[in-house]
C-alpha cells in the first residue's frame, strides 16, 4: 500500500475501514449507490403507504387501498442514489509548519486520502481541489477505488506554497461541483474569518453539507516555549526575536479569539467544526469523528 500511496497508511485504514461516510441531510444523485433519496421519479422503488394529510398530491392516493379500507392512503417511493463528496485542501506555505516530523500538509494529507478510500469503498464517488491563493489542482468527483492512489500522488506532487485565499477559492470550487454535496475541507484556517464566511456561504447557497477539519499543530495550541525564540512568517515573511514567555499570554488569548471566530463562521453556516490536532494520531482522530457522526445519524 506505501508503495502506491504515501498517504495511504494500513494502520489507520484497518481502525477505521469498516466506517463511512454517510450524509447527515437529504444526498441526490443519478448512480446506483447505498443511499436513499426522498426524490420521487420513474426509476424508484415502492416503500409502503403512509395515510393522506391535506396538502399531498392527490395523485400519489393508492386507489386499490382506498376501496378496500375506505380510507385514503398514499403511496411511498425510495430511490437509491449516489453520495458525492469533495475534498478541499489548504496548500498554502503555513502547511509546512510542523513542531515534530509531521507537518500540518502531511497530517492533512493522510486525512484526505483516508477519508477517500473510505467513500470509493463504500462506492460511493469523491473528488479534491487543492488551494492555496487560488485552486491549484482539481480531480473530479469518481467512485472507482484508483481515485485514491490518484489523490495521494496528487498531493505528494503539491509543494506548500502563497498564501491562504479561502473566500475566492471556495468560490470557483462552489462553480466546478455540483449541488448537494457533502464538502470536506481541510485547512489551517489561518485567514480572515470573513474569508471564510464568504466560502461557506456559497456553497450552503448550493445545500452542501460542510465540514471543516481545522487543522492545528500541538505548538500552536500550547506555545510551549522557552527563552528567546526567533519567529518567521511562513506565509507573511520576515523574522522577529521575542523572549517567548512573555509574549505566551497575549498569543494564547489571540488564538483562540481567533479559534472561537472560526468556529462561529462555522455554526452561523451550519458547517460541521472539527479539530484536528496533528498530535492526535489520526485513527483516533477519524474513529471519534465517525462514531460521533454515526451516532447523529442514528438520532
Amino acid at each position: 500500500m506505501k508503495a502506491l500511496a504515501k498517504y495511504l497508511n494500513p494502520r489507520v485504514i484497518s481502525r477505521v475501514g469498516a466506517y463511512n461516510i454517510d450524509p447527515k441531510s437529504i444526498v441526490e444523485g443519478n448512480i446506483a449507490g447505498a443511499h436513499k433519496s426522498p426524490f420521487h421519479g420513474f426509476s424508484v422503488e415502492f416503500a409502503g403507504h403512509r395515510e393522506y394529510m391535506p396538502g399531498d398530491d392527490p395523485k400519489h392516493i393508492d386507489w386499490n387501498v382506498y376501496y378496500k379500507r375506505d380510507k385514503y392512503f398514499c403511496k411511498q417511493y425510495e430511490a437509491e442514489t449516489n453520495l458525492i463528496s469533495q475534498i478541499f485542501l489548504d496548500a498554502s506555505e503555513s502547511m509546512r509548519f510542523k513542531s515534530d516530523d509531521q507537518s500540518k500538509l502531511d497530517y492533512a494529507a493522510y486525512l484526505a486520502v483516508s477519508l477517500s478510500y473510505l467513500i470509493t469503498n463504500a462506492r460511493d464517488s469523491v473528488g479534491i481541489g487543492v488551494f492555496n491563493d487560488k485552486i491549484v489542482d482539481y480531480m473530479p468527483a469518481s467512485n472507482a477505488m484508483q481515485m485514491v492512489y490518484k489523490i495521494s500522488d496528487l498531493i505528494e506532487k503539491r509543494v506548500p506554497a502563497k498564501k491562504t485565499a479561502m473566500g475566492a477559492s471556495l468560490m470557483g470550487f462552489a462553480q466546478r461541483i455540483g449541488r448537494r454535496q457533502i464538502v470536506v475541507i481541510i485547512s489551517d484556517c489561518l485567514l480572515k474569518p470573513e474569508e471564510l464566511n464568504d466560502g461557506l456561504s456559497r456553497l450552503r447557497f448550493d445545500h452542501h453539507e460542510l465540514v471543516l477539519f481545522h487543522v492545528m499543530d500541538p505548538m500552536e495550541c500550547d506555545f510551549n516555549l522557552q527563552g528567546m525564540v526567533k519567529f518567521k512568517g511562513l506565509e507573511s515573511g520576515g523574522e522577529v526575536k521575542l523572549d517567548a514567555q512573555r509574549v505566551r499570554k497575549l498569543y494564547m488569548e489571540k488564538f483562540k479569539a481567533h479559534r472561537r471566530e472560526i468556529m462561529g463562521v462555522c455554526e452561523k453556516n451550519r458547517c460541521e467544526y472539527v479539530t484536528a490536532n496533528t498530535g492526535q494520531p489520526l485513527e483516533e482522530l477519524l474513529m471519534s469523528y465517525l462514531s460521533s457522526r454515526m451516532t447523529h445519524m442514528e438520532r
